[in-house]
């Protein structure tokens, strides 16, 4: 006997392009790997450009 069945819908269908830009606009301007990016500026603090 089941007694908790969910019956789960799709509420709202949303193409993949929409998703993809929702979620490019929520982390537009947003450093997502910290600890690289202070590396990678000690690293480039430390060389020289040659021309």
């Amino acid at each position: 006997m089941k007694t908790k069945e969910k019956n789960t819908e799709k509420l709202v269908k949303v193409p993949q392009a929409g998703v993809l830009s929702l979620v490019a606009d929520k982390i537009k301007n947003k450093v997502l790997f910290p600890e690289k990016v202070e590396r990678i500026k000690q690293y480039l603090k430390s060389t020289e450009v040659a021309k």
